[in-house]
């Protein structure tokens, strides 16, 4: 999207939002110095650590490390996506966008409207059918079995599929029937997809409906039918209920991942309201990418059945990139011919939630699901689990928790493996990884300017060309002074925007996260401080060249004159 839209929209954009205006309106800010703190809204904290900058038009959190402008702001914390994000931050400066996000194509949502507008108006007509028509009854007695209010009812906002093959109001359009999925076409004419069914509206983290999951009252199958693939309606990234659990409880400890539309909200009638359900596929990477936005703790719950465990095990590997310190994913087989909606009834919350705090780690699932069948007292046993978990291990992220995990495996087979280096952040911009240092000069040079981009206008063109030509640093250093030289008065975070789908801004990202303990007032003299060292070790570099290359070589005229400069003078 960044890409269709004019730069100096989105300039423009971010420099008349107050981030301060915008973040309080949400979190509320307490000034300190020259900015605005409070505790962190990505992560639980006592004392606050999330830092608003009015100057730098940016956020940043010294304990989790969360960052960014007024956009990523609304893409973390209201989980908008980018477009979304852009249209709320235009709204409240009171301009329009541009053409390119109002052309059919370029704004999804805008196009989409109607379609999301019929699929409203088709909740609300099953709702009124589960009140009104006299084939209900079934599905109200069936409801009221499994000990579902009015209430619950309500905000599931369930509803009810008439029997008829034409149930859905006449005039409405057709085309926009057949879009959204609510009708089949068959020839020339059309039938209701959904009949003498409880529905269950699906609706993505704004609440819009984009589906529905209808359970049969009669001996139709098959038993669960869901909305096909649609234009709004992607199974493989939507969740049932999580927009009903983000609405009551924004930042949810834990997320409790089941199998079925019933019991998500049998758990939810009975006080557990931190469920959701994947929509008739297996658990996606993308499912648990999602989930690690809202919470860092993932318990999935399956039935105790081969089908549950197969399904658990496609949930972990789904995982296994995801994973790292900081996340925990956990697991519970629930007893043979249970499942959470009919155990919840039997035993009640407590049991069920204590059932829960038993749940395996992921280490301990892992390991122990790849022993069945082997005996580690055999050299061919411990062999086929060093062989399993390797190519498992292998598709984490390099990192503590992978290391530990890679330890474990160890303690199993007794195989002793050498951990992958990584190419650490500190290698790119110009430290030994391992060692405790200070933050070296080029380091400081380019997380200064991400900070304060104005103080691009302190660098001379000699160092300029020398900065640019460096191959680790160099490329980042370009980016940003080729945003600077067209801006007058450029912000860190507009700075942050541009640098948002480049190939440098992963970089950027990561100089970014430590933060900057630095006050505003001591940047320039930082800056500059750093600027003098980075030029100390360059002249330092180029000497060790002309020096070594003295040793084999003639030196040219030039070279002779360039060396003896740097030698202070000397001959």
């Amino acid at each position: 999207m960044a890409g269709r839209l004019p730069r100096e929209f989105i300039d423009d954009l971010i420099a008349r939002i107050d981030i301060v205006d915008l973040i309080d309106a949400r979190v509320p800010l307490k000034k300190s110095g020259s900015s605005f703190l409070a505790r962190c809204p990505f992560h639980s904290e006592k004392t606050p650590s999330f830092s608003v900058s009015r100057e730098k038009q940016f956020y940043h959190c010294f304990g989790c490390g969360a960052h960014g402008n007024a956009i990523s702001f609304l893409m973390d914390y209201e989980h908008q996506s980018f477009p979304e994000a852009l249209e709320t931050l235009a709204t409240l400066a009171g301009i329009d966008l541009p053409k390119a996000m109002a052309t059919p194509g370029a704004n999804p949502s805008a196009s989409l409207q109607p379609v999301y507008d019929i699929l409203e108006r088709a909740a609300g007509f099953y709702i009124q059918q589960l009140r009104d028509h006299p084939d209900a009854e079934q599905a109200k007695i069936y409801l009221r079995k499994r000990g579902l209010t009015g209430e619950i009812a309500r905000r599931y906002r369930l509803g009810y599929a008439p029997p008829g093959w034409n149930s859905l109001p006449a005039d409405w359009p057709r085309t926009l029937l057949i879009q959204s999925g609510l009708v089949i076409e068959k020839g020339r004419s059309c039938y209701d997809r959904f009949r003498h069914r409880i529905m269950f509206p699906i609706r993505d983290r704004r609440g819009r409906v984009i589906g529905f999951g209808g359970r049969t009252l009669g001996d139709d199958t098959p038993k669960y039918l869901n909305s096909p693939e649609t234009e709004v309606f992607r199974k493989g990234k939507e969740l049932y209920g999580l927009h009903e659990l983000l609405e009551s409880t924004p930042r949810p400890r834990r997320i409790l991942v089941v199998e079925g539309y019933l019991d998500v909200i049998a758990l939810a009638q009975h006080g557990i309201n931190d469920a959701v359900a994947t929509l008739g596929t297996s658990t996606s990477a993308e499912h648990v990418h999602l989930l690690f936005r809202f919470t860092r703790e993932i318990v999935f719950c399956f039935d105790g059945d081969a089908a549950g465990h197969k399904a658990a095990w496609r949930a972990l590997e789904a995982s296994l990139p995801l994973l790292q310190e900081g996340r925990e994913i956990r697991f519970i087989h629930l007893p043979a011919g249970e499942d959470p909606d009919s155990l919840i009834r039997k035993e009640g919350r407590e049991a069920f939630e204590r059932r829960i705090g038993q749940a395996s780690p992921f280490s301990d699932y892992l390991f122990r699901t790849l022993q069945t069948d082997l005996d580690l007292r055999s050299i061919e046993g411990r062999a086929t689990l060093q062989k399993q978990a390797r190519e498992l291990l292998d598709r984490l992220p390099v990192g503590a928790f992978r290391t530990l995990m890679e330890q474990r495996l160890s303690e199993l087979t007794g195989v002793v493996t050498q951990a992958p280096a990584s190419k650490s952040l500190e290698n790119r911009l110009g430290h030994p990884s391992g060692q405790v240092r200070p933050p070296s000069a080029w380091r400081n040079v380019v997380t200064l300017l991400l900070h304060r981009p104005q103080l691009a206008k302190l660098i001379s063109p000699e160092i300029r060309a020398r900065l640019i030509g460096n191959p680790r640093a160099g490329p980042l250093i370009a980016r940003i002074l080729e945003y600077t030289d067209l801006r007058d008065t450029p912000t860190a975070g507009m700075l942050f925007e541009h640098l948002r789908e480049t190939p440098e801004g992963e970089l950027a990202r990561n100089l970014l996260k430590p933060g900057l303990l630095t006050p505003e007032e001591g940047m320039e003299r930082e800056f500059v401080d750093a600027l003098d060292r980075v030029r100390a070790l360059l002249r330092d570099e180029r000497l060790s060249q002309l020096i070594d290359k003295s040793k084999v070589a003639q030196l040219t005229d030039s070279e002779r004159e360039e060396l003896r400069k740097l030698t202070g003078g000397k001959s």
